[in-house]
């Protein structure tokens, strides 16, 4: 995900002039608000499924319907969170008893909008560290490392 800029310009410039707020205004570009939302709603999307698939079994377990693997299954793939595959060692592994091409197995959908949103999130950990250890300038990376991991579950807690 692209760094969103952030533009100041002076309130009675804007078209129309906004007046009483302050003297300046923060804006972004319509392109990088709209890149985001898109995102945004993605990522919505593809946990609203998951979110759906999770009540759905929820209240059958409070309704105390018996559920098999094969109704879960077909939640799954009625919700497009599940794909039938051709069974195949190389790409499933192995099954012990089973040959190839002689079973179908289901297979989780990939999630890109959540992938993309958790690489983010493990990438800006990586650069906060970076930017915390030239803050720092110390030799032992790990123990500075430990104690920013401490730091930042404690601001978690508070």
């Amino acid at each position: 995900m692209k760094e969103v800029k952030i533009y100041t310009i002076v309130s009675d410039q804007l078209s129309p002039p906004i007046t009483g707020e302050s003297f300046c205004t923060d804006m972004v570009r319509h392109s990088d608000y709209a890149e985001l939302e898109a995102k945004c709603a993605a990522l919505v999307a593809e946990n609203a499924v998951k979110q759906e698939f999770i009540k759905t079994c929820f209240r059958a377990a409070a309704d105390g319907v018996s559920m098999d693997g094969a109704d879960i299954q077909e939640i799954g793939e009625r919700l497009g969170l599940f794909g039938r595959e051709t069974y195949q060692p190389v790409l499933h592994g192995y099954i012990c008893g089973r040959e190839a091409g002689e079973d179908t197995v289901y297979v989780m959908k990939k999630t890109p909008a959540t992938g993309a949103f958790l690489a983010e999130v493990r990438a800006s950990g990586v650069e906060m560290a970076i930017t915390h250890i030239e803050q720092t300038i110390s030799p032992n990376h790990e123990t500075v490392l430990n104690e920013y991991a401490a730091k930042i579950r404690k601001g978690v807690q508070s």
